[in-house]
């Protein structure tokens, strides 16, 4: 089987994001192409075994995952293989604001999940594993002329306040992150996770809480909210926009927002967030 350049820039986005549906294939790899041309090709290399299907997602439509052996034709050691029915849907829309925050120039890397646990598994061991927290992605932003990382958690379900306080101790003491970024269905479900932090942490603790709603960042990109206690600020407003340099990854259909020039963070321009403490 002779293999296309969109074949491997399939495999290559695939290995980066995990797993992605028809409909985010056909605004990023499939862009102005029929969905029924696009299934007719993603079934040949289903049938190849370079790609696997996904089922589950409640819309009924079908997701797709990089097999070992289509990892292999673009050189990914880390292939996400396993896929619970329980969490599709937290990942499609993962799926959606990752391709936003690449392709609005926030997110100046990402880590995903599968790729820190691979890591980790080999550095720790599987049973140490367990006790570990693992955040849903590692982003890479610029904040105040400084490169910084973030954890990403996209938090759909309230857990209870004692498993709460057990993933905000893990995240207390870990001095190269930033922020840990909750992404979180509602304010109220955002203003109760700073609530638990400022009870089990403090604000006096090296690393923000910061939470966004989903519904934001879907609709209006780099012009979301970003929250840290009773101070907000746009997205575009905090951190650096960077050009992405594969702008085919911008997805249309998921908002209207167009970049804008990026402003300073000011008094005159909404409330700045804290320098980082210590």
């Amino acid at each position: 089987m002779i293999l296309t350049e969109r074949d491997k820039d399939l495999f290559s986005r695939l290995s980066r994001m995990g797993f992605m549906t028809t409909r985010q294939l056909n605004r990023t790899v499939f862009k102005n192409i029929a969905i029924t041309t696009e299934l007719r090709r993603l079934r040949v290399l289903e049938r190849a075994g370079y790609i696997a299907r996904v089922e589950g997602l409640e819309s009924n439509e079908n997701g797709w995952c990089l097999t070992i052996k289509g990892a292999d034709v673009v050189g990914f050691p880390f292939p996400k293989r396993r896929f619970n029915r329980s969490t599709l849907e937290h990942d499609k829309i993962l799926t959606d604001i990752r391709l936003i925050l690449e392709g609005e120039g926030i997110a100046h890397s990402w880590i995903p999940e599968h790729e820190i646990r691979s890591k980790m598994a080999r550095s720790h061991g599987l049973k140490r594993m367990e006790s570990k927290t693992v955040p849903d992605g590692i982003i890479g932003v610029e904040y105040q002329g400084a490169k910084h990382s973030v954890a990403i958690e996209l938090e759909l379900n309230y857990k209870s306040q004692s498993r709460y306080k057990d993933i905000f101790w893990s995240y207390r003491n870990k001095d190269r992150l930033l922020a840990v970024w909750y992404l979180v269905p509602s304010k109220k479900f955002g203003e109760s996770l700073s609530s638990l932090w400022a009870k089990h942490i403090g604000q006096g603790a090296r690393i923000w809480l910061l939470w966004s709603v989903v519904d934001d960042i879907l609709e209006n990109g780099t012009k979301a909210q970003i929250r840290y206690y009773d101070q907000s600020n746009r997205m575009d407003h905090l951190w650096v926009i960077k050009p992405a340099q594969e702008t085919a990854l911008r997805v249309s259909g998921l908002h209207d927002g167009k970049i804008e020039n990026r402003k300073e963070v000011s008094s005159e321009n909404k409330s700045e967030l804290p320098a980082k403490v210590g």
